[in-house]
């Protein structure tokens, strides 16, 4: 494999899981990481939208609800972005 498929491989798989974390481990034909990655995503999107006030100006002082399903969220499609790239490269 040359080096420019090798970077264009990861260029995919880094922005399927920019689009969702899991999508990368798919295209990268590792369907268990993948549907791990993807059920994180999706129940970890779900407590956020049901953690988001209906009120915006309780936006200004955010509670622990919000928090922390949305930091737990970022470092999971962090993990998803990395993986994704490492194992396209291999």
């Amino acid at each position: 494999m040359t080096q420019q498929s090798t970077r264009r491989q990861q260029l995919i798989a880094l922005i399927l899981s920019g689009v969702f974390p899991g999508l990368g481990q798919f295209y990268n034909r590792q369907p268990g990481k993948g549907v791990a990655f993807l059920a994180v995503g999706v129940v970890l999107s779900w407590l956020l939208g049901r953690a988001v006030p209906t009120d915006s100006l309780m936006l200004i002082q955010p509670e622990a609800s919000l928090i922390v399903p949305l930091g737990v969220l970022l470092i999971v499609w962090l993990w998803s972005l990395i993986d994704a790239w490492r194992v396209a490269g291999r």
